[in-house]
């Protein structure tokens, strides 16, 4: 659409946060779309560059394609459309109406997303189809609901796949009539009420969903539950008019919203699924800007939120593709698609439902707002938030494992924000385990390694280390957080017949965050958020680095003061590490103690240039 008036000045601006950014995903995924092999397995699949094979849900690029032939009026998208639908028949698609998430996989539960999209297909694109494909299509759409109806397996499931597999079954209704989709859609989402704290957190990312983990903590993944989980519950409960659920989405989107940084990045740093996380969210979701904007009429700051992750999306597209992170580039490493057909249909959605007015709004009404200083405790999760005027901080004892070294724990300093200069700590998991190999990639030509603040030590030729600590003692007091613990191994065991204790002190100060460290084995590792594009200066008399910055908005010179007392060393020199999740840059500094003590001071600095 073209703004008009004032926002018409901006339409560089506010077109590459939908429209334009829509567009330039999709011109993407068609130039990636193969064609004209005469093989059908292979004509309509789109190739993913970064991993080298085809994504079992990439037929999902069928509706962002069709709304793309709105846009544009060209006959061309139909036909893309069409292709990847042919695609998904010959490949994925089963007898018993299911879809696979891959061709080498068995798991039929992604049938939900393909049931949806295919939904709205044909109720935002149906004057753009033939008789013919609507009939087929409709059939389809109704093969794969009465799968759905029959597949319990989903129930047992985590959380967001009966969830959101409500919503598959009502759009089903709304197309093709069967009351019986009703009847089991609403008992999937009454299931809702079950799987929300009363703070407002949805569980049930891991199985079995109810269970607690030895520190009272729920399975949860922030990125899963934003961008997937509870946008659904919210168009669900405005489209059945089921006043329940749509209380408890709004419920859950407001608590969640505790997680969202100011420029849009999601903190997911101690989920169940932080395998497959990345600022903006998770790496096989939809994005969080549509449901915070159905909600957005009742609650402005929604929109505001919805504007800022798309801003954030637009930062980390690159060369039309939606990368895995912000370093991605830097750091060399190729895109995969799967972020992107999957984001796209969020675009889509916020078209097709007219929403887009209002990031108009939002962008009108965004301010920076005085932050108070304030220490959050989220006991199903075992973390603290810290806010600060110009920082954030997380701190996390999350001892929920959906995987083994899924994510850190241990008391570990998660993220460090600062307002202006962006990341300074961010953790993402301690080991990089190819849980879901077919949605994740592989790193290519870099030193990938885990991003996390850390004290470590070699015994016997295993390494030991506290982000491991599954039983650390954490203790908020004013303006500090204290943890104790002992050093283990990735399968959370100390050394045998050998015990490494170890205390780390927060000090959370106006200026500043400060880390004080205490063992008598090993080194503290500190990964300084950076990419390769920043230039780094040592102080002249070894008390530490600077790193030049430029603010997130580009207006501003800032300077990242790292100060260091300890025996310190840059171990690949300013060459820097990379972790694909959640796809960032580090400057590693390794930290040995004198008198078994490190500390180490983050402070940022305005108007400062190295």
């Amino acid at each position: 659409m073209l703004y008009q008036g004032k926002m018409a000045e901006r339409r560089d601006t506010m077109g590459e946060i939908c429209e334009d950014l829509l567009t330039k995903w999709c011109d993407s995924l068609l130039r990636l779309q193969i064609k004209g092999t005469g093989e059908k397995r292979l004509d309509g699949a789109i190739l993913c560059p970064a991993c080298g094979k085809i994504h079992g849900r990439c037929g999902e690029v069928m509706y962002p394609f069709l709304k793309m032939a709105k846009l544009k009026k060209d006959k061309k998208w139909v036909d893309a459309a069409k292709a990847a639908f042919q695609w998904e028949e010959y490949t994925v698609s089963q007898p018993d109406g299911s879809l696979l998430n891959d061709i080498d996989s068995e798991w039929k539960g992604i049938t939900v997303f393909f049931s949806i999209q295919l939904a709205d297909c044909l109720k935002f694109g149906e004057d753009l189809l033939d008789e013919e494909i609507k009939v087929a299509w409709k059939d389809r759409l109704r093969r794969a609901a009465d799968f759905l109806c029959e597949y319990e397996d989903l129930v047992n499931n985590n959380v967001n796949y009966p969830l959101v597999e409500a919503l598959a079954l009502y759009e089903a209704w709304e197309v093709l009539g069967e009351e019986r989709y009703l009847d089991i859609a609403k008992k999937r989402a009454d299931l809702f009420e079950h799987f929300i704290t009363e703070d407002g957190i949805l569980f049930g990312e891991g199985v079995p969903k109810d269970r607690k983990s030895p520190k009272g903590c729920c399975p949860v993944d922030i990125g899963y539950n934003i961008e997937e989980t509870l946008p659904s519950l919210v168009l669900y409960g405005q489209l059945s008019g089921d006043e329940k659920i749509q209380k408890l989405a709004e419920k859950g989107m407001c608590r969640h919203l505790d997680f969202m940084l100011d420029n849009g990045m999601w903190d997911n740093s101690f989920g169940t699924r932080n395998y497959k996380w990345t600022c903006w969210g998770s790496r096989t979701s939809d994005g969080c800007g549509f449901g915070y904007l159905l909600l957005a009429s009742k609650y402005p700051k929604f929109a505001e939120a919805a504007l800022k992750n798309l801003k954030y999306l637009a930062k980390c597209t690159e060369d039309g593709l939606l990368a895995g992170g912000a370093h991605y580039k830097q750091a060399g490493q190729p895109i995969c698609v799967h972020h992107t057909f999957t984001h796209a249909k969020m675009l889509a959605w916020i078209l097709d439902w007219k929403l887009e007015g209002l990031l108009n709004q939002a962008e009108e009404k965004t301010r920076e707002e005085k932050i108070e200083k304030e220490t959050r405790f989220y006991p199903d999760l075992a973390v603290w938030s810290v806010k600060m005027p110009d920082y954030r901080a997380t701190v996390t004892g999350y001892d929920w494992e959906y995987v083994s070294a899924g994510h850190v724990t241990g008391g570990t300093l998660s993220l460090l924000w600062h307002r202006k200069a962006g990341l300074l700590l961010c953790a993402g998991p301690r080991a990089y385990v190819l849980k879901e190999p077919n949605n994740m990639q592989i790193p290519y030509q870099v030193h990938h390694e885990c991003l996390a603040l850390r004290i470590e030590a070699d015994v016997n030729g295993e390494i030991y280390s506290s982000m491991s600590e599954d039983q650390a003692e954490i203790q908020s007091m004013e303006n500090q957080i204290k943890v104790r613990g002992k050093l283990k191994n990735m399968d959370n065991k100390e050394p045998e017949g050998h015990s490494i204790a170890y205390c780390m002190t927060y000090y959370f100060e106006e200026d500043g965050v400060i880390c004080e460290a205490e063992f008598e084995e090993g080194k503290l590792i500190c990964p300084v958020i950076s990419c390769s594009k920043e230039s780094i200066l040592k102080k002249p008399d070894a008390s530490g680095i600077m790193i030049h910055k430029i603010s997130e908005d580009g207006q501003e010179k800032l300077t990242t003061d790292i100060e260091i007392q300890g025996d310190w060393e840059m171990p690949y020199e300013e060459e820097r590490i990379f972790f694909l999740t959640p796809g960032l840059q580090a400057l590693r500094l390794d930290v040995k103690p004198v008198e078994h003590k490190v500390q180490i001071a983050f402070r940022v600095t305005e108007s400062c240039y190295i």
